[in-house]
């Protein structure tokens, strides 16, 4: 519990803890890009220009141990609900649960009756709640966003973009249900010439916002980008600004974004980049052909970040002209590691790009199929090893940038471990609203796992959010992770791990590169017993049925 004193100045600055009005309390916008990797900002070590998005650091604080989920639904979940993806419905992917899964608590694929989502209580205390973008947390009418605490809504309601970022069209002619706005499906809707996903989502919310203008309630608004997820693909206008700024290919990038990243005190000047990837190659092995096609994947990639950021810029312009933005909580995030996909591996997938137009003319533009492949998410991922559903550190390791009124130590970088389900209670606290104990609505409902950093994040407290023997742990796809302090354990199949347990020091190794279970026999036994209990704790099943991929 905060002493007076400490309760007294987060008020101050937050406006929580004690008596609250809505005048007092920060407006609060989350923005979430999709499968953006710990190094593609600039603020992260990055080439690509992200000028708005970097102001964000200048101005507040920038994380480099925060931990999201390796996938992107159960990150969603777990960021709207403050609990552990395997009790909150996303124990696996929608339509990926294993034969032993299916029809067990935690495992219904959308976010479920025993979690309460953050937008429900923020709208409850008097917060106007939009959101524009990426949803991936249900599609029936009560598993949409409506149900789930927000007054407005335009979302993708599955994973990726199901025609690509250049349209509303479903994976087939005849599919439905993959855009929502306000429970009406808009699947297949006319757009204008210029669509394009980022810019869209972006004005949809300032609609939003705009409608709601002069109604003098604190508003909670959630921008989820759907790039750069797969499809990669993004306007003429943004991939022609990064021609030939990648011939040197992905092994000097990353080398470079170290050298940065060292320089701007995210990481140890004596940090050990993560391994290649087993099935990249180095880029003096490959052909000129595949260099100039990698390249021009590499282009469009950072293209589609800088639409991105230009997008984060408008709305922050939008929020200064309204004489909002002083008034607003910012927070930014990507929801897994950089996406190292070498192929598409459903079969929908593999058949939708066999008949793309993937022609090097037409890579990155509507009607291509486009991943930007392992190397060039190494790079994004330094300096960890692998990349997003992988439970090592490229997989989890994000970035996170919050900004705005009562955020103390203005430009600072903070290295203390934290994780997504600490979001919701954190802004609950900031915003004077209480989780509910044990009922909301007359239904049952699990307590909050993730910690509040409001007092922290206000200054008013040095102290470690989270004790530094806490359990942090994650499962997906059967991989396995766990950390304690400096040490984690990690399962993976070949050719990523070796079949077994592997352990590492992640403060003299965060790239994961030396395995130490044989010399460390007593700590790995430690950290499985953790993972054990964690597994206990939060309903952890193993599927049964072979890998299969979305």
């Amino acid at each position: 519990m905060l002493r007076p004193l400490a309760c007294m100045t987060l008020m101050l600055l937050f406006g929580t803890c004690c008596s609250v009005t809505a005048a007092t309390r920060p407006n609060i916008l989350i923005i979430v890009a999709d499968d953006l990797g710990y190094a593609e900002l600039g603020a992260y070590g990055s080439e690509i220009a992200t000028p708005a998005i970097d102001s964000l650091a200048d101005t507040g604080v920038r994380y480099t141990s925060f931990y999201a989920h390796s996938n992107c639904s159960p990150t969603r979940a777990m960021l709207l609900s403050g609990i552990d993806s395997h009790l909150a419905g996303f124990g696996a992917m929608a339509g990926y649960a294993g034969s032993n899964q299916r029809g067990k608590p935690g495992y219904e694929g959308y976010l479920n009756e025993r979690t309460v989502s953050l937008a429900n209580l923020l709208r409850d205390s008097g917060y106007r709640t939009y959101l524009s973008g990426k949803w991936h947390l249900g599609v029936k009418p009560e598993h949409l966003p409506a149900a789930k605490g927000f007054d407005r809504y335009f979302v993708q309601s599955k994973g990726a973009p199901p025609g690509g970022h250049f349209n509303l069209n479903g994976a087939t002619p005849e599919s439905k249900g993959a855009y929502f706005e306000d429970g009406v499906d808009r699947t297949g809707a006319p757009v204008a010439a210029d669509f394009f996903s980022s810019n869209f989502y972006t004005d949809k919310l300032i609609e939003y916002l705009e409608s709601e203008k002069g109604q003098g309630d604190p508003f909670f608004a959630y921008l989820a980008f759907s790039a750069p997820h797969i499809p990669v693909q993004a306007p003429d206008s943004h991939i022609d600004l990064y021609k030939g700024k990648y011939d040197d290919g992905y092994d000097v990038l990353r080398e470079r974004r170290l050298a940065t990243m060292q320089s701007l005190g995210l990481v140890a000047q004596d940090v050990a980049l993560g391994q290649r990837p087993p099935a990249v190659r180095p880029w003096n092995e490959l052909s000129v052909e595949e260099q100039r096609v990698y390249t021009r994947r590499m282009e469009i990639y950072a293209g589609a970040i800088d639409n991105m950021d230009d997008n984060v810029g408008r709305l922050l312009d939008y929020l200064r002209k309204t004489d909002r933005f002083d008034d607003t909580l910012i927070i930014f995030l990507s929801d897994n590691g950089a996406a190292g996909f070498s192929g598409w591996q459903s079969v929908p997938l593999r058949e939708r790009y066999a008949a793309a137009d993937n022609s090097l003319k037409n890579l990155g533009r509507d009607g291509s199929m486009m991943f930007y492949g392992g190397g060039w998410a190494t790079a994004g991922s330094t300096p960890f090893f692998l990349f997003k559903r992988h439970m090592t550190e490229g997989g989890l390791r994000v970035p996170l940038i919050i900004s705005g009124p009562g955020v103390a130590n203005s430009g600072s970088v903070n290295h203390e471990r934290l994780t997504v389900r600490d979001i919701a209670p954190t802004l609950l606290e900031v915003a004077g609203t209480s989780y509910p104990k044990g009922v909301y609505k007359g239904r049952n409902v699990l307590p909050q796992s993730g910690k509040s950093f409001a007092a922290q994040l206000a200054g008013v407290q040095t102290a470690a959010v989270h004790d530094a023997q806490e359990t942090f742990a994650w499962e997906l796809f059967k991989r396995r992770g766990v950390r304690q302090g400096a040490w984690k354990a990690v399962l993976m199949e070949l050719p990523f791990g070796n079949g077994q347990w592997q352990l590492f020091d992640l403060d003299a190794d965060p790239g994961e590169t030396v395995d130490l279970a044989r010399l460390e026999p007593d700590r790995l036994a430690q950290m499985l017993e953790a993972w054990e209990n964690y597994a206990a704790r939060n309903n952890i099943i193993i599927s049964d049925d072979p890998l299969r991929w979305p």
